[in-house]
């Protein structure tokens, strides 16, 4: 009798396993993943900044207490650190792994695709998300030399265009849409919970699920606000997330005249389905995305969502479906569409009202309502049929067992 063959290890290789989308995003394949046929493990290169850094939280002792394997190596403190390479390439050589996959945007790629070779991985792969930000030229340089012998998962369309026009054979990138837990994120009873997280049952409650750093927008929002509290005095924003503006936002906020009574900043939350059930809205106001998690989980919640048209949003959003869509970067065009959720639309989706006004009549705020509730619905249609976890994970395998 043949005995099975062993499942091919897979690495997949973080700065520190931060609580973060992609992270997230990863743990969740490495739990559905066909455990027969891989093995995930998690390497971190750097690893937490301190034994217990409620300030960068990471999603380590999660993996652990999943029977995930994590290799944590302390390197990467410094800007460079070249002689991490051979570390990574001798723990790599250590594990034997069939695939290696590593965030193309983090700064921990360029030492582990070479690591990856050094050690001979016979599949190496980077994963385009999103970058926050524009590389380097020195970035530049190393990406354009370790593309040979890589190859690129992109979470959209767009991404996958990005690199091919970049001078990536086409036959070397594979789009896997990212998916949601519709199990974990689903339609709830918003007054319920409300009452759960003591919110105010009466005011209209807009969600802003996103790390506090300047890609997500934030600023755009708060240039918005002023316009939105003059026709939706009583509305009230969340801001869930942490991140490297957590002290400035709150201070510009206030500065701007907005008080913790108009904006509220949660910090990392671990109750975000609750969150989603008890917003009446969604906003992501970003100027850099890829194909945002917040978005696919406020749809599988059935919340409409405002987003703005960056990466791959439109492939998932269409203008007045599951939600608005708005140009990136336009403060004018965010405060109408949140008005228009908040307050009201037509039939012929233009503002209930032309004007600025301080009054809301019960009529408008019938069709704001049930224009949510629409929207609502679609969006968490879209997701059972577009966006399923366990259909990004399938796709994800697939993938691997094309390029093996």
């Amino acid at each position: 009798m043949t005995s099975s063959p062993r499942p091919t290890t897979i690495v997949y290789a973080f700065l520190d396993f931060a609580d973060g989308g992609a992270q997230r995003l990863t743990l969740g394949h490495c739990l559905r993943m066909n455990h027969a046929r891989f093995r995930p493990e998690i390497l971190c290169v750097r690893g937490p900044r301190t034994a217990v850094d409620a300030s960068h939280p990471t999603l380590i002792a999660a993996a652990r207490a999943a029977s995930l394997t994590v290799h944590i190596l302390g390197r990467l403190h410094r800007p460079y650190d070249l002689a991490a390479v051979p570390i990574i390439a001798a723990r790599l050589r250590s594990i034997s792994p069939g695939i290696v996959h590593v965030p193309l945007y983090s700064r921990t790629a360029p030492y582990v695709l070479l690591a990856a070779r050094l050690a001979r991985v016979p599949l190496i792969v980077a994963h385009e998300w999103s970058r926050a930000r524009p590389p380097s030229a020195a970035r530049r340089v190393a990406d354009r030399l370790l593309r040979p012998g890589t190859r690129f998962v992109a979470v959209s369309e767009h991404h996958a265009r990005a690199l091919v026009a970049e001078g990536i054979p086409p036959d070397d990138v594979r789009v896997v849409i990212d998916g949601v837990d519709t199990d974990r994120f689903q339609p709830r009873d918003r007054d319920a919970a409300r009452a759960e997280l003591d919110l105010p049952a009466d005011r209209p409650i807009a969600l802003v699920p996103a790390r506090l750093h300047p890609a997500k927008g934030h600023a755009d929002l708060m240039a918005a606000l002023p316009t939105v509290l003059r026709r939706a005095p009583d509305l009230l924003i969340l801001c869930a997330g942490d991140g490297p503006l957590r002290d400035r936002l709150p201070a510009e906020a206030r500065s701007a005249g907005l008080p913790s009574s108009t904006i509220r900043f949660l910090g990392q939350r671990h109750d975000m389905p609750a969150l989603f059930a008890a917003a009446d809205l969604v906003v992501l106001p970003s100027r850099v995305e890829g194909l945002p998690s917040a978005m696919l989980e406020a749809f599988a919640s059935a919340r409409p969502v405002i987003a703005t048209d960056v990466g791959g949003v439109s492939e998932a959003l269409v203008d007045g479906e599951a939600g608005r869509l708005v140009p990136a970067g336009d403060p004018v065009a965010l405060a109408a569409a949140i008005i228009d959720l908040v307050v009201g639309v037509n039939d012929r989706g233009d503002s209930v009202s032309g004007v600025i006004s301080n009054s809301r009549s019960g009529a408008d705020a019938r069709v704001a309502t049930d224009a949510r509730a629409a929207m609502g619905a679609r969006g968490r249609a879209l997701a059972l049929e577009r966006f399923r976890a366990e259909d990004s994970t399938r796709r994800l395998e697939a993938v691997y067992e094309a390029w093996l």
